[in-house]
């Protein structure tokens, strides 16, 4: 009758045991240890004994706890390389976009790039059966140094912002804890006029910040030249989107939450479609990316303003919509792409 012997099941994991249960690993990081610890006492033991022997007993102990001490079942090599690895592997994600990356502030420090690219790719437009007989001549790209001050300005901007919404937050959860009954009255009366003075303060930095942007990109007039071929000029249509009666889904409960479905006209959904809110300033205020249902929503309210909301994907062209925000919840807006 033949022996039945049991068959390795994970023969890469085998290791080599030289002493014993002491693996050839072991060996290594107890010789190493071991080693460096002898070298230390030799050469630096006799002259410079203060810094030799805590050198030696660290590399001894070092060496005897990477051999032989594990942690959580596994050697202390492994939880060092996974510590390594999680320290040094980049963990923060980059918006690459027609061969560039964005890797900071893609909407603020990259928009003249994202504009040019969008000119080249755009599909031509069409004729007109209108003759102009006058145009004016182009105003010059600005300079590297306006461009600059106009990012610092749009940076600016954004932080004040943020800051803006994050008083109007706190604002309103006074207004909240003012409203509940205690058993001792607290008086939030100082606390809300300082939030007030420092949101007054604010408002006054963004729209000094504002007039600078505007001054700045405000363009020259040029002299106009007569010419006598037609010229036409692809214009942005501006519409005002018509809410459904009955939305199917609902994306959000949450006032003031910009939110939609965009399809083609075959009503397929359209994955990856960047979708833009910009205010009256034109300065961009949220940045969201359809799912592969193709809808899109913000994560926290808006103030109560009028948006613009400019969607983009490769091949697809949408119109500009128009939004009025004015504390509701709004419904799903269903966007079709034109081409």
């Amino acid at each position: 009758m033949e022996e039945v012997h049991p068959i390795p099941q994970n023969v890469t994991s085998f290791q080599f045991k030289l002493v014993g249960d002491m693996t050839l690993k072991q060996f290594g990081y107890l010789a190493a240890g071991a080693g460096f610890a002898y070298l230390v006492f030799v050469l630096f033991s006799h002259d410079y004994p203060i810094i030799a022997w805590p050198i030696v007993f660290s590399s001894t102990i070092l060496g005897i706890a990477f051999a032989f001490v594990p942690i959580g079942s596994r050697a202390l090599d492994h939880w060092l390389a996974a510590f390594l690895k999680a320290v040094y592997s980049p963990t923060k994600r980059a918006w690459a976009k027609n061969g560039k990356t964005y890797k900071e502030d893609p909407l603020f420090d990259s928009r003249l790039v994202m504009y040019l690219a969008g000119t080249q790719n755009a599909p031509p437009a069409k004729p007109s059966a209108a003759t102009i007989t006058q145009i004016a001549r182009p105003a010059p790209l600005p300079t590297q140094e306006k461009l600059q001050k106009t990012v610092d300005l749009a940076q600016e901007a954004q932080q004040l912002q943020m800051k803006i919404i994050q008083s109007e937050r706190t604002l309103s959860q006074i207004k909240e804890q003012a409203t509940q009954p205690t058993p001792i009255p607290v008086d939030y009366s100082q606390q809300a006029s300082k939030i007030l003075t420092d949101l007054k303060n604010l408002v006054n930095q963004a729209s000094e910040v504002k007039q600078q942007i505007k001054s700045i990109q405000e363009p020259t007039v040029q002299p106009q030249v007569p010419i006598s071929e037609p010229v036409f000029r692809e214009k942005v249509k501006v519409i005002v989107p018509v809410k459904p009666k009955q939305a199917q889904i609902a994306l959000t409960t949450f006032p003031n939450v910009i939110n939609g479905i965009v399809k083609d006209r075959n009503n397929n959904y359209l994955e990856g479609v960047v979708a833009v809110i910009y205010d009256k300033e034109g300065l961009p205020v949220r940045a969201l990316k359809t799912n592969k249902l193709g809808q899109f929503t913000g994560s926290t309210p808006l103030p109560n303003k009028t948006y613009t909301l400019e969607l983009e994907k490769d091949n697809y062209t949408f119109d500009v919509l128009q939004i009025e925000l004015t504390g509701e919840v709004l419904p799903p807006l269903v966007i079709t792409a034109k081409s």
